[in-house]
């Protein structure tokens, strides 16, 4: 099954209007993720906290739930709760890499676990992470 994984950013601005975000690229990646056009995403228990609780803080409430629930109903996305081990072999990644955010290291260490290796981000921190393949369009790697 061909699968990839989303970083928050994606999620954030697809929800986030503002002149100064990729809103119109995410959106464009959101709405092929739900089309079937592009692989299953999978988001992972730490990047939904990440969005949910940007978009909660900084937007409304009700638009964080409705990005929970299109996440929940879209057969285009998962929702996956990572394991303990990824945890810890994030916070060796975190140590590791010094452009790293802690986020960005749960993300990757999932990543090197389940051996998938596309991710959605508009996060150029990835690129020094060997083994991950980062998308910032509505690209399918897979075709």
């Amino acid at each position: 099954m061909a699968v990839a994984v989303v970083d928050s950013n994606i999620l954030i601005d697809y929800k986030d209007t503002s002149p100064d975000t990729r809103h119109e690229q995410a959106e464009s990646i959101v709405y092929a993720i739900d089309g079937g056009d592009l692989p299953t995403v999978r988001v992972t228990n730490y990047v939904l906290l990440e969005s949910l609780n940007w978009i909660h803080e900084r937007q409304r409430h009700e638009i964080a739930v409705d990005l929970k629930d299109r996440l929940a109903d879209s057969a285009g996305f998962e929702l996956v709760h990572s394991a303990q081990k990824d945890f810890t072999n994030a916070v060796e990644l975190f140590e590791t890499y010094e452009e790293l955010s802690f986020g960005d290291a749960t993300i990757a260490a999932y990543m090197q676990r389940t051996g998938i290796e596309y991710l959605y981000s508009f996060d150029d921190d990835f690129d020094a992470i060997e083994g991950i393949t980062r998308l910032e369009t509505a690209d399918n790697p897979f075709s």
